[in-house]
């Protein structure tokens, strides 16, 4: 099966027929991220396309008709999901009942592994399907590449890893690319960001970013504002910054932030305050793969509920955490997690890397050697054509036609 990138193909011929009607489905804030990015593609493609969808804010920013809010539907763990189970199940029922309403032409899933797979098996091939940003398999023990691979979608994987293990196992799947290869050339520069955000240009900035999920803020953030502390009485005169994408995001984090000493910057850009930080604190996941492409060291952290963390010891077939790390196949980046994932074990690695500028710019040469295997800028727009040529190879054969 193809793994290479999609070569970029024209959207025109479809004025005599009538428009291509996607439906997109997205859950947290990456997954909108993600999801408006493919979207601002798609339409500069076919300007007439017809786009509806459950996602957020952004997504319905691009013009996407959002039947759903799902930013604030991410679980973590295996717990969680279990606990929420109802909730779970009604909204899986909700979501592919629309899409057997809206009768689309093609599916886009993005991201949102946990939930999409269900809406993907709940279709079962009434509908073309495309999967971007498709589950991680090439992490995990067992088949879940081949169980993924008989649902019969056409994957647009964003990691090359991830496309060599789908194609070894059968799918359908295109490498376009990781989006985190776009951000150098559109974040701004570090003084640029320093003054976007009002942050000090000649001291030391540390990003907080202790991820998207309600859940994540709840578990990472304290600690990492109890490290702060300690950070500051170690080096006092550094600044911090903690960048809340979505309102949601923002009213979780401001009653831990408002009156913390030392003063927390609540900012709403991600990428600036990347750019701004000389290190960052982040709990593993996307935010990882961009601070790699940016080549801002960090520290990776995570803690999940005890019973998710032994079911997950037993289910992943790599040593790391961190998305730097496992595409090395080495620690670049420091992680603590669990147990590990103390204030003081993380403010002994922030500091470590604030004194140690040559420790900083080993790490920002390792993690951009990383980020150079994510592929060309463009992986939305090469995702936006695999939609659209899925879209044009299925005449009429979309639900209830």
């Amino acid at each position: 099966m193809p793994i290479d990138q999609a070569s970029p193909s024209s959207a025109s011929g479809r004025d005599a027929v009538p428009p291509l009607r996607v439906f997109i489905v997205a859950g947290e804030i990456s997954g909108d991220m993600q999801a408006a990015d493919l979207v601002d593609h798609l339409r500069r493609r076919d300007p007439g396309i017809s786009l509806v969808g459950v996602g957020g804010a952004r997504m319905a920013a691009c013009g996407v008709r959002c039947l759903m809010d799902s930013t604030t539907w991410g679980v973590i763990g295996h717990v969680d999901p279990i606990l929420r189970l109802r909730t779970y199940l009604r909204r899986l029922a909700r979501v592919v009942a629309a899409i057997r309403a809206e009768r689309p032409d093609v599916l886009v899933l993005v991201d949102f592994p946990a939930f999409n797979l269900r809406v993907a098996e709940r279709l079962g091939g009434l509908v073309p399907v495309a999967y971007y940003s498709p589950p991680l398999v090439s992490v995990r023990k067992g088949d879940r590449a081949r169980r993924i691979a008989r649902l019969r979608m056409r994957l647009l994987a964003t990691l090359r890893p991830e496309a060599e293990a789908y194609a070894a196992a059968g799918a359908d799947v295109t490498f376009v690319g990781h989006p985190g290869a776009d951000l150098p050339g559109h974040a701004p520069d570090p003084p640029q960001a320093r003054r976007t955000l009002g942050l000090p240009q000649g001291d030391p900035v540390v990003g907080l970013l202790p991820g998207s999920r309600l859940q994540e803020i709840r578990a990472h953030l304290p600690v990492m504002l109890r490290a702060a502390v300690l950070i500051a009485e170690a080096e006092p005169k550094t600044a911090f910054v903690l960048p809340v994408p979505a309102e949601e995001i923002r009213r979780a984090v401001e009653p831990l932030t408002e009156d913390h000493r030392p003063r927390i910057h609540v900012v709403n850009e991600i990428y600036a305050a990347m750019r701004a930080a000389d290190v960052l604190v982040t709990a593993t996941g996307t935010a990882t793969i961009e601070a790699a492409a940016l080549g801002v060291p960090m520290v990776a952290v995570y803690r999940l509920p005890l019973v998710s963390w032994l079911i997950a010891t037993r289910i992943v077939a790599v040593r790391h955490a961190a998305l730097p790390n496992i595409l090395a196949r080495r620690e670049i980046v420091p992680e603590l997690l669990q147990d590990r994932f103390t204030a003081p074990a993380v403010a002994a690695a922030a500091t470590r890397l604030l004194r140690d500028q040559d420790r900083r710019e080993t790490m920002r040469r390792d993690l951009l050697a990383v980020a150079a295997g994510l592929g060309p800028p463009g992986a939305a727009g090469r995702a936006a054509e695999e939609v659209l040529r899925l879209g044009g190879s299925v005449a009429s054969g979309a639900i209830g036609r």
